[in-house]
């Protein structure tokens, strides 16, 4: 069976996304070009370590890597004496060398803030090193598809407009559908 070589997996976790993913990093490159995909991306929560590997493996296997993470993002300010809520993904893609130095920017901020929480990045970190980004929304549980949910549409749209002016043409809505008996209907919100 061939996959339509226009289909190009953008969200692909692999063994290095604990408890997310369980593809080997050393079969995903064989695996996407066995059903004729031009390219594949790898983007692990909050770490890069396959990217070597990954990027390698797949230039063999004459599939193009894309190299991304899963960062997770602290998208609201807790209140005085309130615990923070946790933090929400986004899908970031390197366009070039440039987006690739600035997801390693990136992910070291996640881990360097030192002040307990769990790793995430900002708003600004995101603005200071957007260049060579491409930006996924998160789908239904990144920060938008969550405030949608929650019924608070216009801080969705607030972040929507901010993402927007951080990643100017360079920002896609996650889409999902399930359709039929059994769906998820908080997706359609």
């Amino acid at each position: 069976m061939s996959i339509d070589p226009r289909f190009i997996h953008l969200r692909v976790h692999t063994e290095y996304s604990l408890l997310e993913g369980a593809i080997p990093v050393k079969k995903l490159p064989g695996l996407a070009a066995s059903m004729d995909m031009p390219a594949v991306a790898v983007t692990d929560t909050n770490n890069m370590f396959c990217a070597l590997e990954f990027s390698e493996g797949a230039a063999k296997a004459g599939v193009q890597p894309i190299i991304g993470c899963q960062v997770d993002l602290g998208y609201v300010v807790a209140e005085p004496g309130k615990r923070a809520e946790d933090p929400a993904p986004l899908v970031l893609l390197a366009q070039n060398e440039t987006g690739y130095l600035n997801l390693m920017k990136l992910n070291s901020c996640a881990y360097l803030r030192g002040d307990g929480q769990l790793p995430q990045v900002t708003f600004d970190e995101l603005a200071q090193h957007h260049a060579g980004l491409i930006c996924l929304s998160g789908g239904p549980d990144g920060p938008i598809g969550r405030l949608l949910r929650q019924g608070q549409r216009a801080k969705a749209e607030a972040i929507v407009d901010q993402l927007a002016a951080t990643y100017p043409d360079r920002l896609y809505i996650e889409l999902q559908r399930h359709p039929g008996e059994g769906g998820l209907p908080e997706a359609e919100k």
